[in-house]
């Protein structure tokens, strides 16, 4: 016990600084220097609630175009340097073992996928079977693989993209020879989808060292090497979706990196785009990132606010993240706002001009325009103790303050850690499935995240305010609130581009760090966390609860989840709006959404009703919050996920609807084209008679039937 305490107390000890103190110069040359005081709490290295450092001053480095951004993706090191450190360029590729198509493999390789890595000689065991499978693990640039020899048919048993690999150990002795022949010894491999496999290894000296090295560099580059940022070939290069980008669309911009655009989001919520009494999107301001970096290149502010003194007000918010518009009610003129915390720290410090800000959005709310209600992610001994290093929470006249418990990114990271143990023991041994589930405080933090959205949309739905919303850096929980309320409350997200543009807009384009906190490439996990797991997680909630609110199906969340890790495509690849565009993501990768675009109808929900608009008001009592067992579970032995099944289901009944709304619209127009036919003859009287031809009777009847036949097979599918 007592090593595990000191272990977990160094790990907080040598926990990392902020990512985004670190500057990239464009050269892969870094100048580390001591630290040196420029100005009252500058100096202060104290974690902050996310873990972060608040200090600008750790690591100094010539200011450049790329400042602020990633250090695992720059390449710093972590500490202080008085010397000179270059950063060296990513090594060249292991050289190509075999190509792909030398193999005889009974599955369908990726375009781009061609050449093999790594191929050994290797052993491997499932849980059904006492002795152990004999073939090759084989690496290629996107996937790891386990394929049996003879005497065993040959079949793949292992199949995950390198992206989905969290963490490569060695199990067992030092020496082969110190143990029983019966005792591990070997590789194991945990997945970030829960996957866990084991390899054992032969007694050949130096064979697990040369695979584990072997491994680490293909899984892990930037463990091994420095990136060069402006590179972005070289930085793209690690990954397989460079790779994907040449063989699927070369030379081609593909339809998933157009289908965000921020001015038609904005002006479809009602804010007029040169006119707006209450609101101005400014295209000026942020230009070419110049306020600030991790914000997208387009604001909405209040038209009344003086947009000269926005610099004073990103120079009091963490990481310049301003006040800004979200979400933006025509009816009510509530709104949404996000940024981040305010910089008072212990002296309480105040900016006239930041509080003159938050008095302009709640006066364009002129319904309830009072006060602006403040809605701080964090639990309040944390933005408390984020005082200490500069941070702190707005105590204003004007606005109104409420806290919401939910935890750090470090909280959520051993969270999922302790899921991911109660699963893998429920493979063994289901006893204690309930406790280590309770344990795990999984759907605890589930609860407390959708607990505040639902608060959230209460204020701004039924209340009729406009809040700000902010956690520490206001890159994590304020995006999970912000798109969960606007989910519940905007029905245009719930469509299936809408959810992608929502997606877009408040992770994207707003700065979530998914190169950090995914940890592509980097076998360091201080700064993973499943922040935007979570929110998929919340979306699938949700689901179950309205399932006739959503254009799209549980399968969409599933692929999002996959594609968030595996680095087939260059979404999430990156932290910022800045970052993508100045290194030309669209170019160099594919867009995650462009295949979900072009089969479309695999992530269509039939049971959705299209003119549902209504505000979705979430039971969040812990009877209502249910584990995601398909995504969660679907690699448990014994488990048979029912996605697959609900999939076939929902394209049979999609189908079975377009027949027969194709053959209602078919009887409507024959209806139509006689009722005309009828219209253009001339009555004939006969014996002071009116004769007209009847022709309605049928085609009612007929229209009729395959109504009903609609609603048969959508009850028959359904149950």
């Amino acid at each position: 016990m007592s090593r595990d305490v000191h272990r977990s107390s160094m790990k907080k000890l040598n926990r990392s600084n902020s990512d985004d103190d670190i500057h990239l110069r464009p050269m892969a040359t870094l100048i580390h220097s001591k630290p040196t005081s420029h100005g009252a709490g500058e100096t202060s290295f104290g974690a902050r609630d996310d873990g972060s450092s608040m200090s600008s001053s750790n690591e100094y480095v010539a200011p450049s175009p790329y400042q602020n951004t990633s250090s695992a993706i720059a390449g710093a090191t972590r500490g202080y340097m008085t010397d000179r450190y270059h950063v060296t360029a990513i090594p060249e590729q292991q050289p190509t073992v075999v190509h792909t198509y030398e193999l005889s493999l009974p599955i369908k390789l990726l375009p781009g996928e061609d050449d093999v890595k790594l191929k050994e000689d290797i052993t491997y065991r499932i849980h059904n079977r006492s002795i152990p499978y004999r073939g090759d693990l084989i690496v290629t640039k996107y996937r790891l693989m386990f394929v049996t020899k003879p005497p065993d048919p040959i079949q793949v048993l292992v199949d995950v993209p390198l992206g989905m690999i969290s963490q490569i150990e060695k199990i067992g002795g030092q020496t082969r020879s110190n143990m029983s022949d019966g005792a591990a010894y070997g590789i194991e491999i945990n997945c970030k989808d829960l996957r866990h496999f084991f390899f054992g290894n032969g007694k050949e000296q130096n064979q697990r060292r040369n695979l584990l090295d072997h491994l680490t560099r293909l899984v892990f580059p930037f463990s091994i090497s420095k990136a060069d940022i402006t590179n972005p070939l070289q930085f793209f290069g690690s990954f397989f979706a460079l790779d994907y980008k040449k063989k699927m669309c070369p030379n081609v911009i593909d339809e998933g990196w157009t289908l965000y655009n921020k001015m038609k989001d904005y002006t479809r919520m009602g804010i007029q785009q040169n006119s707006d009494p209450h609101w101005t999107i400014n295209a000026e301001i942020n230009k070419n990132y110049a306020l600030c970096d991790t914000y997208p290149d387009i604001l909405v502010l209040p038209s009344s606010f003086d947009t000269t003194r926005l610099q004073r007000v990103a120079d009091f918010r963490s990481r310049n993240r301003i006040p800004v518009l979200s979400w933006y009610s025509r009816e009510t003129y509530a709104t949404i706002t996000r940024s981040s915390q305010p910089l008072t720290g212990l002296a309480n410090r105040t900016c006239d001009d930041d509080i003159e800000l938050l008095r302009k959005i709640a006066d364009a709310n002129v319904n309830q325009g009072f006060k602006l209600i403040i809605l701080d992610a964090r639990p309040k001994v944390n933005a408390m103790a984020n005082m200490a290093n500069g941070g702190g929470y707005e105590d204003y006249p004007n606005c109104e303050l409420e806290f919401h418990n939910i935890q750090n990114i470090h909280v959520m990271r051993e969270s999922l850690r302790k899921l991911h143990a109660a699963i893998r023991n429920a493979a063994h041994d289901d006893k204690t499935w309930f406790s280590d589930l309770e344990n795990s405080n999984w759907l605890f933090h589930i609860r407390a995240v959708l607990t505040a959205a639902i608060r959230l949309v209460s204020l701004v739905h039924n209340e009729k305010r406009s809040v700000l919303v902010h956690c520490s850096d206001g890159w994590d929980r304020t995006a999970q609130l912000t798109s969960l309320a606007m989910l519940m409350l905007d029905a245009h997200y719930r469509t299936l581009n809408g959810y992608m543009i929502l997606i877009e807009k408040e992770w994207i384009s707003f700065g979530h760090k998914f190169f950090m906190r995914i940890g592509h490439g980097d076998k360091s996990d201080s700064e993973r966390s499943p922040v935007f797991l979570q929110f998929l997680d919340c979306t699938f909630q949700l689901l179950q609860q309205f399932p006739s609110a959503f254009e799209f199906n549980e399968k969409l969340l599933v692929t999002i989840a996959d594609n968030l890790y595996s680095c087939q495509y260059g979404t999430f690849l990156l932290n910022s709006d800045k970052l993508r565009t100045d290194m030309k993501v669209s170019e160099h990768t594919m867009s995650t959404w462009t295949p979900i675009l072009r089969d479309r109808r695999l992530y269509l929900n039939p049971s959705y009703t299209e003119k549902s608009d209504k505000v979705l008001l979430l039971n969040n009592s812990s009877r209502h919050i249910k584990l995601w067992k398909n995504y969660y579970c679907r690699y448990m032995p014994g488990y048979r996920s029912t996605l697959d099944d609900l999939t076939q289901r929902y394209t049979t009944l999609l189908n079975l609807r377009k027949k027969f709304t194709d053959e209602i619209n078919h009887i409507r127009q024959d209806g139509e084209y006689h009722q005309q036919q009828q219209q253009q003859q001339q009555p004939r009287l006969l014996s002071g008679t009116l004769y007209q031809t009847p022709i309605s009777t049928t085609t009612s009847s007929s229209s009729t039937q395959s109504k009903s036949n609609v609603v048969q097979a959508t009850a028959t599918f359904m149950t």
